[in-house]
């Protein structure tokens, strides 16, 4: 009997040995993230194309930034995209608004000690694309000051395309527009795809820069990072205020639906540009903002559930009314992270995360914060990561909207969003700091 006994004490204990051994191996094995980008990222050296522009880790046990592994001032730099891990570096844009130019940094993931520094002639808003299999790293430049004559297009001074060699740093090309170049770039199968604002839909050879062609789609392009999903190519505009199907086999719009008198009497007049959309199952989902108060700056913020294949606008959820622009971030609209059946989104209207099932419109939760959400939320296993522009990093139980963590960080602001390999979080804010969390 008591052999028998001691036989099953040693079953479980292996059981528990093994499990334990499992959860481990998840946690080193863990896939990194992508926030406000078209990629995400498998490994060190493999990047592939996100068509759904998640940002949901699976596999580590929960993170609660409780501890600062690394903080570094890096010559007090204006970061101002999120930082991208690959390999042993960090590559991360900034932006200054005195001088009117910006820079790329390569960093290393350990010490975040300066690898290479690009300096550049405008602003650099997009995050840095990395493509390993042709040692090479796209951003693009320019700013949103100003508009070309009868708002023809926006963003003034030297705006390019930049094809950049991982290594060493150095230029193989670069592509010069008119108007800005904020959106982040798609990579796919040797193209490089960007809009901007010249309201033009550009395809360039990513090796040489070489134009391979373009097409005029009459919007101009601020924030909105475009996504691909097999041949199409989803976007919003702005001026007018329209969302975009462009399919890159036909090198035409498929469809563009226009944001003015829908039901309800919404006229879109923000964010729509600003958001990169997210798609799943056939449906895509974005944020845009109506201006109802001229003289305090507000009005409601909206998620919008649109069809793929038609462009129709399947519902609007009104996300609560308050102050659109600050002086400090007037960017508007949140980009949505979605996972499962739920689709989690910050508003800066009501300067609140939300969860919010997408077969019911129903809101699931919602928690008030301090300050604005322009970045993706970011989901690892049964919490929500969300980084507030004044500096703040909020941790939500997913599952019912409880707090669960914060941190406050030594920045003015954080421009865009968090990345995360291996159990640890990176992080730039808008005076230089550079932080690894865990």
């Amino acid at each position: 009997m008591l052999k028998n006994k001691n036989y099953y004490i040693l079953v479980v204990l292996l059981f528990i040995v093994a499990i334990v051994g499992l959860d481990v191996y998840n946690s080193n094995s863990t896939k990194t993230i992508k926030p406000q980008t078209t990629f995400f990222y498998k490994s060190y050296s493999q990047y592939s194309q996100d068509q759904k522009n998640n940002n949901v880790v699976g596999g580590v046990n929960s993170v609660l930034i409780s501890k600062v592994v690394l903080s570094k001032n890096i010559n007090g730099e204006n970061f101002d995209t999120t930082p991208i891990v690959a390999g042993d570096a960090i590559y991360v844009g900034t932006m200054d608004k005195t001088n009117l130019s910006g820079g790329l940094l390569a960093l290393s993931r350990v010490t975040g000690n300066i690898i290479w520094h690009d300096h550049f002639s405008n602003w650099i808003m997009t995050n840095p694309v990395v493509v390993p299999q042709i040692n090479m790293v796209f951003v693009g430049s320019g700013n949103s000051i100003k508009y070309g004559p009868k708002e023809s297009y926006r963003g003034l001074g030297n705006n390019f395309v930049y094809g950049i060699n991982i290594s060493t740093g150095a230029v193989i090309w670069k592509y010069k527009t008119l108007g800005e170049n904020m959106p982040t770039p798609i990579y796919s199968n040797g193209t490089l795809y960007f809009v901007n604002g010249n309201r033009t839909f550009y395809a360039l050879d990513a090796l040489t820069g070489k134009v391979l062609w373009t097409l005029n789609v009459g919007s101009i392009v601020s924030m909105s990072s475009p996504i691909l999903v097999g041949n199409n190519v989803f976007f919003g505009g702005s001026k007018p205020y329209k969302f975009f199907d462009v399919n890159i086999n036909t090198k035409s719009i498929k469809w563009a639906t226009a944001f003015k008198n829908l039901p309800g009497g919404i006229t879109i007049t923000g964010g729509l540009d600003d958001t990169t959309p997210v798609y799943y199952k056939g449906y895509l989902y974005t944020n845009a903002t109506m201006l109802k108060d001229y003289t305090t700056n507000s009005g409601y913020e909206y998620l919008y559930k649109i069809d793929a294949q038609t462009g129709s606008i399947v519902w609007a959820l009104n996300e609560g009314y308050g102050v659109i622009n600050e002086p400090s971030d007037p960017m508007q609209g949140s980009v949505p992270t979605l996972e499962g059946d739920t689709i989690y989104t910050g508003s800066n209207t009501a300067r609140s995360i939300f969860a919010v099932n997408i077969n019911t419109e129903k809101v699931d939760w919602s928690y008030k914060i301090n300050g604005m959400i322009n970045a993706p939320l970011t989901i690892i296993k049964e919490d929500v990561y969300g980084v507030t522009a004044n500096g703040n990093i909020y941790v939500i139980d997913k599952n019912n909207g409880a707090f669960d963590a914060k941190r406050t960080l030594g920045g003015p602001e954080i421009a865009s969003g968090l990345s995360f390999y291996s159990g640890k979080f990176y992080v730039t804010t808008g005076n230089g700091n550079f932080y690894i969390l865990r």
